[in-house]
C-alpha cells in the first residue's frame, strides 16, 4: 500500500514510567513515503522543496516554539507532507498539512498518547478504542462529497485539513489555518495579461523539473484533455515518461485522438487500455481503510492498468492531472465580470469579459449581467458550497453542516471570483484519494503544487476566460509545447457512459444493498426513492455518478458496522 504511515507520540505522562516522554515518536511509513526525524525532534513525512535551500536546511529550523518552527517550514518549503513537532515550555504537539493535500493526516488522542496517520484501525488499535461511525458525518459525506470537514466518519478520529495545523496542549486541540488562500488573491492583479502567461509558463516549467527531479521515471494518465496533456508534454523534457491512456465504448468517453496527437507530438509512446466495466467489483471500496468513504468504484479499472504500466516501465511514481480545472479558473459563473467592475470600472473590456463569460458558459448575456449586479452590490458575499440531497431523507438533510471550510472563512474580504476560485480549489484538495494504485509508487498531482496554486490565485479572475476560452491563461502559457489539437480544443470527454454501464449492468445488486443496508438503516437514504430506481425508463430521479456514490459509502459503512 501506498501514502501510508503511522506516528505514536507520547504527550503527556504515561502508565507504565510516570514520567513526561514528550515527544518520543514512533513511526512507520509505507516505502514511497520518506521521512526525516530533525535534530530537535520533529517529524517530517513526505517530499519537501524549495527554491532557496536544500532539505538539510530543515536541521537549521529550530523546535523551541513548535508553532513558530511550523510557520517557519511553511514559508520554507512546499510539496507533499505531513510534519510533527513537539515543545515542552509549554508542552503542546503540533501537526501541520500541506495545501496540496496529497498526503492524507488523521490523528486521534487517548490518554497521553496521539496517534497520527492514514489507517484507520492503526490508529483506532494504537489508541486503545472501539470502532464507532460518526452518523453525522456520514450524511454529510452524501449531502457534499467534495466537501472535507475536520470530524472523520469514525467518532474520535479528525482530520487536519490542508494547509492547516492542529495544535494539542494542556487547554485541548484547536485548528489554526497556517496557508491562507487569501493571502495570494490578487496579489498580481495589476499585471498584464503576456506577463501572467509568462510568469505561469515558467512556474508550471519548475514545477514538472522538481517533480520529475525527485521522481525521474513516471507514468502519467492522460485523458486527452489539456490538464493531463500539460504535464506530460513538460515531463517529457524532465525524465523518462511512460503514457496511459483510458478509452471506453461510450463515444464521449473516446478521447483516443486527442491522447495519440500528444503523444506523437512528443515522441512518446503511448498504451491506450479499454475499460470494461465488468472489471468494477462494486463491494471492493478501497477507502474502507480511512476514517472516511473517498475511493471511487470506477476508478478500480484505471488503477489496475496503470499499476501495470508502472511495471512495465519500472517507474517511481505516477503522475495524475487532478485538479487542473479547480486552479486554472474553469468557472462557471458570473462572479468574475464582477471582480473586473471592482478593478477597473465600467470599460469596453468589460463588456469582452461578459461576452467570453457567455461563450464560455453557455449562457445568456441577461442572465450573466444579472448575477453579476446581484453580486456586485451585496456585502459579504458568501460563496456557498453545493450540495445534493438526491435520494436522500428530510432527516439527512437536517444534519448538513453549515460550517464553511476554513479556506472559504479566510476569504471573507476578496472579491466574489476570488472566493469561487478558492472554493474550487479547495475542492480538487478533497478528491487526492479518489485514486487507489495497489503498489509501493506514489500519486502525484503536480497541479496541486503551492508554486502554482498561489500564482494562479494571484492573477486577474477574468484572464482566465480571455478570448472566450476556459482556462485561457494556461492554454496560452503551453501552447508552445502542445499539439494546437489538444490546445484549442473546445469541451471535454466525459466517463458517465462508462458510470452508465456500471450501474445498468448491477442494477438489482445495487438497489438492494440501498434498499437494505447501513445507510437505510440508519435514516439516511430513502427506500422509497431507491425503490423507484427499478424503474430503467425513469432516468429523472438520479445520475449514475450519484447513486454508485451511495454504493460506495455504504461499503465504506459496512466495513466498520
Amino acid at each position: 500500500m501506498n501514502c501510508d504511515y503511522s506516528i505514536i507520540l507520547e504527550i503527556g505522562e504515561t502508565a507504565d514510567t510516570g514520567a513526561a516522554e514528550k515527544g518520543a515518536a514512533r513511526i512507520t511509513a509505507s516505502a514511497d513515503l520518506s521521512v526525516w526525524h530533525l535534530a530537535d525532534g520533529g517529524i517530517v513525512v513526505g517530499d519537501c522543496f524549495s527554491e532557496h535551500e536544500e532539505r538539510d536546511g530543515l536541521d537549521t529550523l529550530r523546535m523551541a516554539d513548535p508553532v513558530e518552527f511550523m510557520r517557519n517550514f511553511e514559508r520554507r518549503y512546499w510539496g507533499r507532507h505531513v510534519v510533527v513537532a513537539s515543545g515542552s515550555e509549554p508542552r503542546r504537539t503540533v501537526i501541520y498539512r500541506d495545501p496540496s493535500g496529497m498526503i492524507p493526516c488523521y490523528y486521534r488522542c487517548s490518554e497521553g498518547q496521539v496517534a497520527i496517520g492514514t489507517s484507520a484501525a492503526d490508529i483506532l488499535q494504537k489508541t486503545r478504542s472501539p470502532a464507532s461511525i460518526d452518523w453525522t458525518s456520514v450524511a454529510n459525506v452524501l449531502l457534499m462529497p467534495d466537501r472535507r470537514r475536520r470530524e472523520s466518519c469514525l467518532e474520535g478520529i479528525n482530520e487536519v485539513l490542508p494547509g492547516e495545523m492542529a495544535i494539542i496542549d494542556d487547554h485541548g486541540i484547536h485548528h489554526q489555518l497556517l496557508w491562507n488562500p487569501s493571502h495570494f488573491c490578487g496579489a498580481n492583479i495589476e499585471c498584464k495579461f503576456e506577463d501572467a502567461v509568462e510568469r505561469l509558463r515558467d512556474t508550471f516549467v519548475n514545477v514538472i523539473k522538481t517533480w520529475s527531479a525527485r521522481y525521474p521515471r513516471a507514468v502519467i494518465s492522460i485523458s486527452g484533455g489539456f490538464d493531463s496533456s500539460a504535464i506530460a508534454a513538460l515531463a517529457s523534457q524532465a525524465g523518462h515518461i511512460g503514457l496511459a491512456h483510458f478509452y471506453t465504448t461510450s463515444p464521449l468517453a473516446d478521447e483516443r485522438s486527442y491522447a495519440m496527437a500528444l503523444a506523437d507530438h512528443i515522441f512518446q509512446p503511448i498504451a491506450c487500455h479499454l475499460a470494461s466495466a465488468a472489471e468494477v467489483d462494486l463491494r471492493a471500496n478501497l477507502s474502507r481503510h480511512r476514517p472516511r468513504p473517498s475511493a471511487r468504484s470506477f476508478t478500480q479499472v484505471f488503477d489496475r492498468i496503470c499499476a501495470a504500466e508502472a511495471d512495465v516501465h519500472a517507474a517511481d511514481a505516477h503522475f495524475n492531472g487532478g485538479g487542473g480545472d479547480n486552479i486554472f479558473g474553469m468557472l462557471h459563473s458570473a462572479y468574475p465580470l464582477v471582480d473586473e467592475f471592482k478593478q477597473n470600472g465600467l470599460t469596453p473590456a468589460l463588456w469582452a469579459t461578459a461576452r467570453n463569460i457567455c461563450v464560455v458558459t453557455g449562457t445568456s448575456l441577461p442572465m450573466v449581467l444579472r448575477q453579476a449586479v446581484r453580486a456586485a452590490w451585496k456585502r459579504d458575499l458568501l460563496v456557498t458550497w453545493p450540495s445534493n440531497g438526491d435520494l436522500l431523507t428530510p432527516y439527512a438533510r437536517s444534519l448538513l453542516d453549515q460550517e464553511p471550510h476554513p479556506w472559504l472563512v479566510a476569504t471573507g474580504a476578496c472579491t466574489p471570483g476570488q472566493k469561487q476560485h478558492v472554493r474550487s480549489v479547495t475542492r480538487a484538495t478533497a478528491s487526492t484519494d479518489h485514486i487507489n494504485i495497489a503498489d509501493d509508487r506514489p500519486t502525484i498531482y503536480p497541479l496541486l503544487s503551492r508554486p502554482l496554486v498561489e500564482l494562479c490565485l494571484s492573477f486577474p479572475i477574468w484572464f482566465w476566460f480571455s478570448g472566450g476560452h476556459d482556462r485561457a491563461l494556461a492554454r496560452a502559457a503551453m501552447r508552445p509545447f502542445l499539439p494546437g489539437m489538444v490546445t484549442n480544443r473546445v469541451g471535454k470527454g466525459a466517463f458517465d457512459g462508462f458510470l452508465h454501464q456500471i450501474w445498468t449492468r448491477s442494477r438489482g445488486e445495487i438497489i438492494a444493498d440501498l434498499q437494505c443496508g447501513c445507510l437505510a438503516s440508519h435514516g439516511l437514504v430513502d427506500p422509497r426513492a431507491i425503490a423507484s430506481l427499478e424503474d430503467a425508463s425513469n432516468n429523472s430521479l438520479a445520475k449514475p455518478t450519484r447513486i454508485l456514490h451511495l454504493h460506495e459509502v455504504e461499503m465504506w459503512c459496512r466495513a466498520w458496522a
